[in-house]
């Protein structure tokens, strides 16, 4: 019998589920994405977990351990009781030490379980002088030096800010995140386009030149991660950057994988 590892993202806007096997130099995941719902009960994450293995054809008894990386606190309870009910496995939530990283950080319990997991993850397959970008409900972008995490920089994210923008002015239209065409736009549509994705790329973009002159080096690997992450990478106009939307997933896996040495 195959054994499996179940990785967990919970956010705040998506809770991503990842399966892989217990190979850890394979990072193929099959993952399946679900709206987090911060009142969430046992029973229903019992049901979306159950429905998840069978829709990829995975017996409950396949998955030897689960990892947890959560920035929503209120649902871990119902997490944990979730996956005791259907898999009979305690999962283990990450914590700052679990990643073996050097943390140079005032308080590490003020960094959330996902900057440090994708930290990780760009230490060990991207190197040790790494800038992460992940496009989330905020946007993060976290600095490694030299193997340690320096700390990082939190913006609104996408969403975020449009979300803001159709609470406060009642005349916002809706509209798609296609990539802005143009930077003067020639509707509201596309001013807001413009404005939202194009001015985070650049401010992305600000920030990490920022960086570089900060610290005096420029050579990082910058990473970009995250479900918004494609609309914004072509924009950003830095040199030595990728691509890698499983970055967190990865990161998890690697976590079991030291769980297991």
């Amino acid at each position: 019998m195959s054994r499996k590892v179940l990785c967990i993202d919970i956010g705040n806007t998506n809770v991503v589920f990842g399966i892989s096997t217990d190979d850890w130099n394979n990072f193929e995941f099959k993952h399946f994405r679900i709206t987090t719902n911060h009142l969430i009960t046992i029973d229903e994450v019992s049901l979306n977990l159950f429905s998840i293995l069978n829709y990829f054809d995975v017996r409950r008894d396949e998955i030897f351990r689960v990892v947890i990386s959560s920035v929503v606190p209120e649902v871990d309870v119902q997490f944990r009781y979730g996956i005791l009910n259907v898999i009979g496995v305690e999962p283990v939530f990450v914590k700052p030490e679990d990643t073996g990283i050097r943390i140079e950080y005032n308080n590490i319990n003020e960094i959330g379980s996902d900057r440090l997991v994708d930290a990780l993850a760009g230490k060990v397959l991207y190197g040790s002088d790494c800038i992460i970008v992940d496009t989330g409900t905020a946007t993060t972008i976290d600095v490694l030096r030299d193997g340690a995490y320096l700390g990082g920089v939190i913006m609104p994210g996408i969403q975020t800010s449009l979300y803001a923008i159709f609470q406060k002015a009642s005349k916002i239209p809706k509209i798609s995140l296609d990539t802005p065409k143009r930077v003067v736009g020639k509707t509201t549509e596309e001013c807001l386009r413009s404005g939202i994705i194009l001015g985070l790329a650049k401010g992305i973009e600000g920030v990490i030149n920022e960086i570089f002159k900060e610290l005096n080096y420029s050579n990082f690997k910058v990473i970009f991660t995250g479900g918004l992450s494609d609309k914004i990478f072509e924009l950003v106009n830095i040199s030595n950057k990728f691509i890698d939307k499983e970055l967190m997933l990865k990161g998890l896996k690697l976590i079991a994988s030291r769980l297991e040495s």
